[in-house]
């Protein structure tokens, strides 16, 4: 890349003033120093054409192989996002799950003491019975002492 710039800039700077003076011997040697750069030049690009065209496979190759890994280091990210949000959403699912069951087990808690109080009341009376009493028909009558 460097001999390419330098036959470029040889190119195109102007003739140097060393030969002015000289005569017909200095044109001479001004088309012989322009023939020189000249093959020189052409010379540097041949090989830089194939330097060039093994750096560009390289660059292809190169460019390639990172769009290659950033496609698969993309594709491992959201995969490991979608597992982290699936993984939190199912952490929320199961804490709610926990409450509905705490609620739950405090629900049959309740309705159980409610079954044990009516069984006690249902246990009394069969035992009065077995023992020869009789419930009463008409409801209870309260006296107040004020």
């Amino acid at each position: 890349m460097f001999s390419m710039l330098k036959g470029v800039f040889l190119r195109l700077r102007p003739p140097t003033s060393a030969f002015v003076g000289m005569g017909q011997d200095a044109h001479v040697f001004r088309k012989a120093s322009k023939k020189a750069s000249a093959r020189r030049f052409k010379g540097g690009m041949q090989q830089d054409a194939g330097t060039a065209d093994n750096q560009s496979g390289v660059r292809s190759l190169l460019s390639l192989r990172t769009f290659a890994l950033i496609f698969i280091g993309t594709v491992f990210l959201v995969i490991y996002i979608n597992n982290l949000l699936t993984i939190n959403s199912l952490s929320m699912e199961n804490e709610r799950l926990r409450e509905r069951i705490g609620i739950s087990k405090s629900i049959n808690a309740a309705l159980e003491l409610q079954l044990q109080e009516i069984h006690a009341v249902h246990n009394i009376t069969a035992r009065a019975e077995s023992m020869g009493l009789k419930a009463r028909i008409e409801p209870a009558v309260i006296i107040r002492t004020d």
